[in-house]
């Protein structure tokens, strides 16, 4: 398994485990103000940090390593921010919303670099 692989596996498996914590925090607490960071960790975290690794596992010797390792950093350091910048907006600090929104635009960057790799490895495969 490739690094690249494996550092998206190893991070899906360390967000939905998260995402699991945050959510029985909420549901204890019968407080779901959290309910949208808890969403993103989710589906950002574990659910396309997983597929990605999927992606990279079956096609990562087709696609430039350099742009895999920076589709990796770039997602690895947005997605931690955006997911700390929407707890604390939902926790009532609106002053962390340039966080959440620069993340947000970092992480929708990274996702885009992934499309650019993956749309020519999925357009040519027989």
């Amino acid at each position: 398994m490739g690094m690249t692989a494996r550092g998206f596996l190893a991070a899906s498996i360390g967000y939905g485990l998260i995402g699991l914590v945050a959510g029985l925090y909420m549901a204890i607490l019968e407080d779901h103000s959290q309910m949208p960071a808890h969403a993103h960790i989710m589906v950002i975290g574990w659910v396309s940090f997983f597929l990605f690794a999927l992606f990279y596992l079956h096609f990562g010797d087709r696609v430039s390593r350099r742009m895999t390792q920076l589709h990796f950093w770039l997602a690895q350091v947005s997605s931690p921010l955006l997911f700390a910048g929407l707890w604390l907006m939902h926790s009532g600090n609106d002053e962390f919303q340039p966080l959440a929104a620069v993340s947000a635009m970092a992480y929708a960057l990274s996702f885009l670099m992934f499309a650019v790799l993956a749309w020519p490895v999925l357009r040519n495969s027989t």
